[in-house]
């Protein structure tokens, strides 16, 4: 009795790796080709910066990337705010500090008591100014002046105060221009005629309709003409002091 069996012939080691080759394709990947700068690429890009079409993509991409930056910011601040109730906890400590601060105000006269020395020191700065002015022309005052100019020169404050003023100027020099202007112009309306004015502080201004005259300096200009000696006729012969009595 005798038993058939289906014959299979061996594989050969290379049709083996064939097959799996066949069976299981590995994928390559794609490798970029490097490419060295060709002489065109700078001519065209001095063409760019020639143009200014470098310069404009240059800072689209520079606002394109604040925009985004500013953008993400605010997002990342309003989920930090709802997160945390950081506005909330603000406000409540704002309203928490005004009212100590009122309550401390109303306990020490704070605001009173500025409002007194601010007044006080408006009102006696011509004096200080003057008295200020006469120390400086002694011996002493002139020294003490030398001296501190000296120091403030050689110990680098000066250079300090010029770069602080530097920054400073563009925001306090339009504050500054019209303080000097209230302190150096008059302006107002004639009491005659009603007609409006304008002149300096320290010369006699006469009104343009009318030819009186609105505003005449006396003393300390500075001042606004509300202190200092009254005039008298010695100082200027064309004024007459009058007085009227009553029968």
């Amino acid at each position: 009795m005798a038993t058939s069996f289906p014959w299979h012939p061996l594989l050969s080691s290379r049709s083996q790796r064939l097959n799996y080759a066949h069976i299981n394709p590995i994928p390559r990947r794609c490798m970029g080709h490097v490419r060295a700068s060709r002489r065109s690429d700078f001519d065209s890009f001095a063409e760019r910066m020639a143009s200014g079409e470098a310069w404009r993509d240059a800072w689209r991409c520079a606002n394109d990337g604040f925009e985004q930056f500013i953008y993400e910011t605010k997002k990342t601040a309003e989920r930090f705010d709802r997160r945390y109730s950081v506005s909330r906890q603000l406000s409540a400590a704002a309203q928490s500090a005004a009212y100590r601060a009122k309550e401390l105000d109303r306990e020490f006269e704070i605001t009173q008591r500025w409002r007194n020395f601010s007044l006080d020191f408006s009102r006696n700065w011509p004096r200080y100014r003057k008295q200020f002015n006469d120390f400086l022309e002694t011996p002493l005052g002139m020294s003490f002046a030398t001296l501190f100019f000296l120091w403030f020169a050689l110990s680098g404050w000066l250079f300090r105060f010029l770069i602080f003023g530097t920054w400073l100027l563009p925001f306090a020099g339009p504050i500054l221009i019209g303080t000097v202007a209230k302190n150096l112009v008059i302006k107002g309306a004639c009491p005659a005629c009603k007609t409006q004015f304008v002149g300096l502080k320290n010369q006699i201004v006469r009104c343009t309709s009318c030819g009186n005259i609105v505003w005449q300096p006396q003393g300390d200009f500075f001042s606004g003409g509300r202190r200092g000696s009254p005039p008298s006729s010695k100082s200027d012969p064309k004024i007459i002091d009058i007085e009227f009595e009553e029968k």
